[in-house]
């Protein structure tokens, strides 16, 4: 079987539990049980279809138990079948034969009967503890160590009830943001002319050449220098430098 990922597990468990038709509290329960089930290569719907919890114990229904134990190659034939005694034999090919019987006596010595459920339904009560021992004897494998929800039934056990407690956020008053501290700006910030950039590795020479060149062009006046040439030009002049200084002889 494809493993489920566990987002869509979690929220499978969610419906199971929202349904409020297994006997599962919660989405955890469910979760954990649909865990559990990819664990043997069986589908999260079997956790409605086979599982109950009983007083916060997961329990596996003894339809279920028997299903499993027959889809696995057992056997069982019963023998007797009546409100005072059930009784079969459990075949596996792994663990041979077992004949498991259960009376109504049996079921009174070990101080089942003040269980109402007992009184009302004793043949199926012990047709499902004759099913449950059964299998445990011959092949174990099956149950993935649960028990049934009669048996768990019949402990005792204190009921297990999960309750979620809210938790109160008190949020501050006020949030107190501290703005970014900024650096302060110069008085003054000193522009680097492109033609400056570009000239830095000539001489003065060749710097005086092209102040000439450009006063001839009419880029610059008399007085001024390479470094006052219009920023267009100074523009092209960067992004074609070869081009610029051939212009030059340079």
């Amino acid at each position: 079987m494809q493993l489920i990922p566990f987002d869509q597990l979690a929220m499978m468990a969610e419906v199971i539990a929202d349904s409020k038709c297994f006997g599962i509290q919660n989405a955890k329960q469910a979760l954990a049980l649909g865990i559990l089930c990819q664990a043997e290569g069986r589908h999260i719907g079997e956790v409605g279809r086979d599982y109950h919890i009983i007083s916060g114990k997961p329990t596996l229904k003894a339809e279920a138990m028997l299903a499993r134990f027959q889809a696995a190659g057992g056997k069982v034939e019963w023998h007797e079948y009546t409100i005072e005694s059930v009784s079969g034999t459990f075949t596996h090919p792994q663990a041979g034969s077992l004949k498991v019987t259960w009376t109504i006596q049996d079921a009174k010595r070990a101080g089942l009967l003040g269980n109402p459920t007992w009184q009302k339904y004793p043949r199926q009560m012990l047709r499902n503890r004759v099913t449950a021992e059964g299998i445990r004897s011959t092949y174990p494998g099956v149950l993935s160590g649960c028990y049934t929800p009669e048996e768990i039934a019949d402990l005792n056990l204190p009921v297990v009830i999960e309750t979620v407690q809210s938790i109160q956020i008190e949020a501050p008053n006020q949030l107190q943001i501290e703005a970014p501290k900024e650096e302060p700006l110069p008085d003054k910030i000193e522009r680097i002319n492109p033609m400056q950039r570009l000239l830095a590795g000539k001489t003065k020479a060749q710097r005086d050449k092209v102040t000439e060149g450009a006063l001839k062009k009419g880029w610059i006046k008399e007085g001024e220098s390479f470094l006052d040439i219009p920023a267009d030009i100074a523009m092209q002049a960067v992004a074609f430098p070869e081009r610029f200084f051939a212009a030059f002889g340079i």
